[in-house]
């Protein structure tokens, strides 16, 4: 039977922000024994989770694992974690990639239609929708007799509990080896070069920043010095955190419970201010409906001058920047205070929690579950985060060592880390579900461990937490979250970029929130809180 024991872990270090998703195909079955969980290595972590001693397969296996295929770390076939994996498990990865920006219509269609294959990259929010369906796998079943380091690993980490439905696990998630992760997430940073030129002094606040953001425009008048990626309400759910309350419903820890942030006073504090922003044309006036691609353009050009986003970034603007402007630097500015003089933020759980699932039509599914748990023994987890061991990486004890040889092939390249990732077939944005940060503070500028440094400091001052997972629902709560959020997300996506743009005026805010309330915002406040309650009992 599936227990769990109580334990408590520290929370250490953070995981690199970048999730990527998945997709598409069919696989090729053989009939055999399972795949092995490889010995820990002597001085190794194995007291956290030691391997499995399942026989390898006597006839080669071949799984088709579909996941997005991400522009800044792109998939490649036959890359040499793979071929390790292989060599070590008698498992073949057949990696079916698909464009990021394709990623979740595709992932719809396979769900919907029953059509995945073998395994399927998902998130916590396709865990709870489809579940009850019956396409995925329940793993439960499977995980005393086939997964004992999947089960040391969960017990380390109590969030991924938070991933059950109806008490099962029906995904594989991604999580961190926290004593190796960085302290990532989404932070102001600032080009601090102009700040020096222009005699400004660093902001405290969002209205310092306002007044800076001014005095960069008038500097600069081409420039547009804010700008965000990916829709104004990516930027809104951690912006508004930071402002005092949320967005979407969020966990307010304050008062320990959730909350629907759009009645917090802060989400109309942050429409207002972006208002402003775009009215003085301080905030790109194509904030809607700009890619990555455009805002890592901005940034990296001149155009943009300010971020609040994922600060890893920073390192490859500036070395564009630097390009032309040995001078040039995105800095990270200490967290802002809001309008009551407090200061918080999100920062990323070190463990992603995005899925892998197995169809539930897949054939011999344990074998498959046995490879999972490969991955999250010590050597599976070495495998998949630095490649191939006494080739591209040795570990002694604790210690992991990436050769020269293998770093100075991308240290010039304009991401080092991702495309060094990316050649090996390693990391979060590969096939992995234990991660380690090791290769990116390793070949990294030193700027990104200074960061995670600063970012730790203000953890411990408990002014930044790790953004908290979903309480787990039962499927009579799932079903009624599918009808209100898709009722409410649809009012929000109607009518937020409205405010910002004048469109519709501000004066209307108040009837807005009242409207997000009445159309299922208290509702969704009340199943979340129901839920939650149960989880701490």
């Amino acid at each position: 039977m599936l227990t769990f024991k109580k334990k408590t872990t520290p929370v250490l270090l953070s995981t690199l922000l970048l999730a990527a998703a998945i997709l598409p195909a069919c696989s090729k079955d053989n009939k055999s024994a399972g795949s092995p969980s490889a010995s820990p290595a002597a001085g190794s972590p194995a007291a956290t989770a030691s391997a499995n001693p399942a026989a390898t397969p006597k006839e080669t296996r071949t799984i088709t694992v579909m996941m997005s295929d991400s522009s800044t770390q792109p998939l490649v076939k036959d890359a040499p974690a793979l071929q390790e994996i292989l060599k070590q498990t008698n498992v073949k990865i057949n990696l079916e990639g698909v464009p990021q920006s394709d990623y979740e219509t595709k992932k719809s269609t396979l769900i919907t239609t029953n059509n995945l294959p073998d395994v399927l990259r998902a998130t916590k929010a396709d865990l709870t929708n489809f579940a009850s369906t019956g396409v995925f796998l329940d793993l439960t079943p499977y995980l005393d007799k086939y997964a004992p380091n999947f089960l040391k690993r969960v017990e380390a980490e109590p969030e991924a509990k938070k991933l059950m439905v109806d008490g099962k696990f029906y995904g594989f998630p991604i999580m961190a080896r926290k004593s190796a992760a960085a302290n990532v997430g989404n932070f102001p940073m600032i080009r601090t070069d102009i700040l020096s030129e222009l005699n400004l002094k660093a902001p405290t606040d969002f209205n310092e920043l306002y007044n800076v953001l001014s005095a960069f425009k008038k500097a600069y008048p081409d420039s547009y010095p804010w700008t965000i990626r990916n829709g104004s309400q990516y930027t809104l759910r951690f912006l508004v955190y930071a402002f005092g309350g949320g967005f979407n419903i969020y966990y307010e820890p304050k008062q320990d419970k959730y909350i629907y942030g759009t009645s917090t006073d802060a989400f109309k504090e942050v429409i207002t201010y972006f208002n402003k922003l775009y009215k003085e044309k301080l905030l790109d006036p194509n904030f809607a409906n700009l890619t990555q691609q455009q805002w890592t353009e901005n940034l990296s050009s001149g155009k943009s001058l300010f971020f609040y986003d994922n600060y890893t970034f920073a390192v490859n603007f500036n070395a564009a920047l630097q390009q032309k402007n040995p001078k040039a630097k995105f800095d990270m500015l200490p967290l802002l205070k809001d309008s009551k003089g407090e200061k918080r933020n999100y920062m990323d759980n070190p463990s992603s929690f995005n899925s892998y699932v197995i169809s539930s039509k897949a054939k011999n599914p344990e074998e498959i579950v046995k490879l999972f748990d490969w991955m999250y023994s010590d050597a599976g987890a070495d495998v998949t985060n630095f490649g191939r061991p006494g080739t591209d990486f040795t570990r002694s004890g604790d210690k992991v060592t990436i050769p020269d040889t293998l770093l100075n092939q991308y240290k010039d390249k304009q991401d080092p880390y991702r495309s060094m990732q990316s050649a090996l077939g390693t990391g979060l944005l590969a096939f992995s579900v234990f991660t380690d940060d090791t290769p990116m503070l390793t070949i990294s500028n030193p700027s990104l461990k200074e960061w995670s440094d600063i970012v730790k400091k203000q953890k411990d001052a408990k002014e930044v937490i790790e953004k908290p997972q979903d309480p787990p629902f039962n499927s009579a709560e799932t079903e009624q979250l599918k009808q209100l959020n898709t009722k409410v997300n649809t009012l929000l996506t109607q009518n937020i970029d409205k405010f910002i743009l004048g469109t519709r005026p501000l004066s209307e805010l108040d009837a807005f929130v009242k409207e997000v309330a009445t159309s299922g915002g208290t509702e969704i406040e009340n199943i979340y809180n129901t839920a939650w309650g149960r989880i701490k009992k």
